[in-house]
């Protein structure tokens, strides 16, 4: 899918950034606050439609963080690993 193709890339480009930055990175207490609001009044009464937009907002920029989170990681694991093999 071309939309899911494009949402790699943007991972790939927050991978860019510096990992270890990257991969500490969390939501901000009213984000998280705001989402588990959508999610729970989800469950109980059923969101509105833009409650419904809001929330596919939110998991669209979720899946992007943790492909970058995960590109990060890669990318900090192969750092550790050509430190620790330069130092045999």
């Amino acid at each position: 899918m071309i939309a899911q193709q494009g949402y790699d890339e943007i991972a790939a480009l927050l991978a860019e950034i510096d990992p270890a930055k990257l991969v500490s990175f969390k939501a901000s207490s009213v984000l998280q606050e705001r989402v588990e609001y959508l999610l729970e009044k989800n469950r109980e009464d059923g969101l509105t439609e833009d409650e419904r937009v809001e929330m596919e907002h939110y998991l669209i920029i979720n899946r992007l963080f943790t492909i970058a989170k995960i590109k990060a990681r890669r990318k900090l694991n192969a750092l550790l690993a050509n430190e620790t093999e330069s130092y045999r």
